[in-house]
């Protein structure tokens, strides 16, 4: 069920990112992944398939708008290595994080710690969808020869 959350993440991924910003796009799936693993705290077993597809399909958002970001936001002659740098510092704190949750599974329960997650997801959520988070626009340069007014 995750594998085709992501599928599905991938499939509508283009369309949305053609009518909004990046920024609301990750927000958008952190608040998808933070929904799907407080949901995961709940006693019932259907819950489990639905909360494996939102989580499926909401970690891929953040990582297809940070790298479309990327793509669209700097120069050509450095997105191999833009891209490399955003990739370690996508996926470096994964693995700690990931590190520190296995550590606390012995001594906390997760009926805990999933909504504790998930709890945090709106927060993190918020950050890129702040509303003085927009991309700031760069000043459109005069052609040769022409007025200001003309820009």
């Amino acid at each position: 069920m995750q594998g085709a959350g992501s599928v599905l993440a991938g499939l509508v991924a283009g369309p949305l990112l053609r009518r909004r910003p990046e920024r609301v796009f990750a927000a958008a799936g952190i608040a998808l992944f933070a929904t799907a693993v407080a949901a995961r705290a709940l006693p019932y077993d259907a819950v489990v398939p639905a909360s494996a597809a939102g989580v499926g399909a909401g970690l891929p958002c953040v990582l297809i708008a940070a790298l479309t970001a990327v793509r669209r936001e700097v120069p050509a002659a450095v997105v191999g290595r833009t891209a490399a740098t955003a990739h370690t510092l996508m996926y470096v704190p994964n693995a700690l994080v990931l590190a520190l949750g296995a550590g606390l599974i012995a001594p906390a329960d997760p009926a805990v710690l999933l909504p504790l997650t998930g709890a945090a997801g709106p927060l993190t959520a918020w950050a890129p969808a702040a509303p003085g988070h927009a991309r700031r626009k760069t000043p459109r340069q005069r052609p040769p020869g022409g007025s200001a007014t003309e820009v």
